[in-house]
């Protein structure tokens, strides 16, 4: 008895294959870069909160010698410096003007940055006023004042997830603009320490 020798796929079954594959290879790669950008907007989600969390905690440590009448200017530009470094890392950052001599940005337009200050504990951001009976720079008030930091971050996408169906929009655009915040209350570390035991 003789060996079945296989049989080799004709000209037409080659054919059908070659057509299957350019039908789903760019489905296939539609969703390999889909994938990527949900990666990319977690990562900068998390970054830009990061930095918004980094910019309201330096705001508050030392709280009541930062927010003094001298000193509330250098607080707020130290705070956006803070912020923006942070955020360098960012697709799409965006910083103004030229770099200094260190390499660094000062401030940044992508993300942007916004602050307020609240006066009571879960109260509405309110401008901050030096000139109040118990403003925020009394180190023994009582609740604290919060700082909240928003920074708001413009993420352009690989693939823009936008179809136009008879004139109905669906999907993502082709740019995302998220907020992220990061509220602290003020603290003062540097209040004199109780005495050990």
């Amino acid at each position: 008895m003789r060996a079945a020798v296989p049989e080799r796929p004709c000209a037409t079954q080659r054919g059908q294959s070659l057509v299957e594959f350019a039908l789903l290879a760019p489905i296939l790669i539609f969703l390999l870069f889909a994938i990527l950008d949900l990666a990319r907007i977690y990562t900068a989600m998390m970054s830009v909160e990061s930095a918004a969390r980094e910019a309201a905690d330096f705001g508050t440590s030392y709280g009541a010698a930062k927010w003094s009448g001298t000193n509330h200017a250098d607080t707020v530009a130290e705070m956006r410096r803070r912020a923006c470094i942070a955020a360098s890392d960012l697709p799409d950052y965006e910083g103004i003007d030229t770099a200094p001599a260190d390499g660094v940005d000062e401030d940044c337009s992508n993300p942007t940055f916004a602050y307020c200050v609240t006066m009571t504990t879960g109260g509405p951001c309110e401008p901050l006023d030096l000139a109040a009976a118990d403003p925020c720079d009394n180190e023994v008030r009582d609740p604290p004042c919060a700082i909240t930091v928003t920074l708001s971050h413009v993420f352009h996408l690989f693939v823009p997830f936008h179809i136009d169906f008879f004139g109905v929009q669906l999907g993502l655009p082709v740019t995302l603009t998220f907020d992220r915040a990061s509220t602290f209350a003020m603290t003062d570390i540097n209040l004199t320490p109780s005495p050990s035991p």
